[in-house]
């Protein structure tokens, strides 16, 4: 079962930059948004396209997706393709970690955001 809440560890993770351990519940992943459709997993250092970071926290079983937004309020998370993505990536990362205590709410959608 899904919990209604999870708090923040602070720790997060850059998928396929850092080594996920086993994870504990509230720690955070971040991804590319077309990891699931990119050739070139984990590409952080292309300039060819734009895109944004995602965010997932973990609930004790799987991934949850994080309305990334609320964390990240100066669109931190999003890239051009003047940007590398690993600078969004890393800055979204420095911002998240300086959540640590938050509770995240789940929403009838399934995805956690910081307001109940």
């Amino acid at each position: 079962m899904i919990p209604s809440k999870i708090e923040l560890t602070g720790k997060v993770y850059i998928k396929y930059v850092d080594p996920i351990p086993v994870p504990n519940v509230g720690d955070v992943k971040l991804l590319l948004n077309d990891d699931a459709l990119s050739l070139n997993k984990g590409d952080y250092d292309n300039l060819k396209s734009s895109g944004y970071i995602k965010a997932k926290i973990f609930d004790g079983l799987v991934w949850q997706n994080i309305n990334i937004s609320e964390l990240c309020l100066e669109k931190e998370h999003k890239f051009t393709k003047k940007q590398k993505s690993i600078d969004s990536a890393l800055l979204c990362r420095s911002i998240i970690e300086k959540h640590r205590g938050v509770t995240l709410y789940r929403t009838y959608r399934g995805h956690f955001t910081a307001q109940e």
